[in-house]
């Protein structure tokens, strides 16, 4: 029997999105729903099988895991990037890595909602209503302010082009963005992270998380920013330093924070983020919509019936470059 472990699926999807019956007989699907942490518990749930599916950067795929897994001989994941595997581990112990197309629909959108449920105060005053309220709060217009995009990959991209239907003045900066490239798409080109930092009523994050992404965003930047602005971050938590926002969000530094990806996935039950009332918080949602969630396992179903055939589709040598413009 080989066997298949799909992990973190926390919603319990994973079964009902792709027909799993078409795997031959001697193919065994398992769905985990629970998030493990633990390095020992993680190796003894997944000791036995053969073929691991994970949802991007969800659960660390480390060296000492891949090596402490003897029946591993291929790994799948959402998307065809994913910061959490260790890619020379998988090489040196002959463990091919596979995975899908993936669409920034989702995050783009997951973006907008933030930004509209933020200035809008679309949480609060719905909180307010149930209880017998009416309208506590003034809302802010994005009309003419300053939509700052740090990052002008495809993500990025489409939030701008969003930001124009509001009537939004876009500005973009990243470490590789050039001015022709933001120009040509009719977007202000910033020279600095400071300068965008500075200007920005709403400040959005679309980098990758890596090296030189790690704490973009910190004390210091905050100190920059307006006391009205609002950041919102749907890319990786640790691109803000946690600390410093919390900071910045408690002491009203800066106005507030659409988050949607954090430092510890699942967010702690008892973590600061929940405890402030000028942010709004979605639990990774740009990563979980059921049409992107439908289209990554049954090409996930398709890997593994390539992989039956001793023919691998969509296979991942090494972690990609990143964007360009990212």
């Amino acid at each position: 029997m080989i066997k298949i472990a799909i992990i973190d699926d926390y919603t319990s999807d994973a079964s009902a999105l792709a027909d799993w019956t078409r795997l031959p007989d001697n193919y065994r699907v398992d769905f985990f729903q629970e998030h493990i942490t633990d390095l020992k518990e993680l190796i003894a749930r997944l000791i036995e099988y053969e073929i691991l599916v994970v949802m991007r950067e969800r659960t660390l795929i480390s060296s000492d895991l891949i090596t402490a897994l003897p029946n591993l001989q291929m790994i799948i994941t959402s998307g065809m990037y994913n910061a959490a595997i260790d890619f020379s581990a998988a090489k040196e112990n002959k463990v091919l890595i596979c995975g899908t197309e993936s669409s920034g629909i989702s995050t783009t959108e997951q973006t907008w909602a933030l930004i509209l449920a933020l200035t809008h105060n679309i949480v609060s005053e719905h909180n307010h209503m149930v209880d017998g309220l009416w309208q506590q709060s003034l809302a802010t217009e994005l009309n003419q302010k300053n939509l700052g995009i740090i990052g002008l990959g495809r993500i990025g991209l489409e939030v701008a082009k969003i930001g124009f239907a509001f009537g939004m003045n876009v500005f973009a900066w990243s470490q590789n963005l050039t001015k022709d490239y933001a120009e040509q798409n009719g977007i202000n080109f910033i020279k600095s992270k400071e300068e965008i930092c500075e200007i920005s009523d709403v400040l959005s994050l679309h980098v990758r998380l890596s090296e030189r992404t790690i704490n973009l965003i910190t004390a210091k930047e905050f100190s920059i920013m307006r006391s009205d602005a609002f950041i919102i971050n749907t890319s990786r938590g640790p691109i803000i330093n946690e600390i410093d926002l919390i900071k910045a969000l408690k002491s009203q530094v800066i106005a507030g924070a659409g988050l949607d990806v954090y430092d510890n996935e699942p967010l702690p039950k008892n973590h600061a983020f929940r405890k402030l009332n000028n942010v709004v918080l979605s639990p990774h949602l740009g990563y979980g919509t059921k049409e992107l969630m439908t289209k990554f396992f049954n090409q996930i179903l398709e890997n593994i019936e390539a992989y039956i055939m001793n023919k691998p589709i969509r296979v991942i040598t090494e972690p990609p470059d990143r964007s360009t413009y990212s």
